[in-house]
């Protein structure tokens, strides 16, 4: 049954990642409360995760090492910092968290982007680097950090901010093929993904942050019961690239 077959492919791709028991188990809960006949039927933001279950099982494959060594990110070109989450100062009254001129105004990094902030810093510190990163992360590391590049301060997913990182990296000449990435540990899968899609290889850091923040202003950065559905939506959603040949 597929069902029964996704559960054992979600179980052990995330235990892979390091997602606690009781957030795998929250998840497997979850596939069974919206599945149906074959077909997920989860309200996320990734509407297009509700397919088939059939179609989506490659999706949920082995991870593969997420060890890394001082000689493997000596060997990068750059780090990019993908954010996880964001506090709000303050919540407008008319326009959305996510609308642009309330990102501009309220949103601040909040700890969890501090935490990451601090590792792009040492890794600055350790291989001198250039750092490209997402504003959350940009906005909390130390000024004696130079910066190579920020994202704009807009509400961008992952695969958009990436977008960024390497149009700057272009337009600057820079040709970058292999990238420390600096995320949440719960993201980097995801992160590793969408980087190899642009032939890009993602090198861990060289430690990991895992924790999560209550007052995050996004539910599915508060806690990993959240972050679990939310990541196994947009995992869901990926469209596999064809066989090279």
């Amino acid at each position: 049954m597929p069902l029964e077959e996704l559960l054992f492919k979600v179980t052990r791709h995330y235990r892979e990642r390091c997602f606690s028991e009781r957030a795998i188990r929250h998840l497997r809960w979850v596939l069974i409360a919206h599945s149906r006949d074959g077909q997920l039927d989860l309200k996320t933001a990734f509407s297009t995760c509700n397919r088939r279950i059939k179609d989506i099982l490659a999706n949920f494959g082995d991870c593969g090492s997420v060890e890394s060594t001082p000689d493997l990110r000596r060997s990068a070109q750059a780090v990019f910092g993908f954010a996880f989450g964001y506090r709000m100062d303050h919540w407008p009254t008319e326009d959305s968290p996510t609308d642009p001129r309330a990102v501009a105004a309220h949103r601040r990094p909040g700890r969890n982007n501090i935490k990451l902030a601090r590792i792009a810093k040492q890794t600055w510190e350790q291989h001198r680097l250039p750092l490209y990163l997402q504003f959350e992360i940009a906005d909390a590391i130390s000024p004696s950090s130079p910066v190579e590049f920020r994202s704009p301060r807009l509400d961008l997913g992952t695969a958009p901010v990436l977008a960024t990182f390497l149009d700057h990296a272009r337009l600057t000449g820079k040709s970058i093929n292999r990238v420390v990435v600096v995320c949440h540990r719960h993201h980097y899968e995801r992160c590793r993904l969408i980087l190899d899609r642009d032939g890009i290889t993602a090198i861990p850091p060289h430690r990991w942050y895992s924790g999560y923040d209550r007052d995050e202003a996004q539910p599915r950065v508060m806690s990993p019961d959240e972050c679990i559905v939310n990541d196994f939506a947009s995992m869901a959603a990926m469209r596999r690239p064809a066989a090279r040949q």
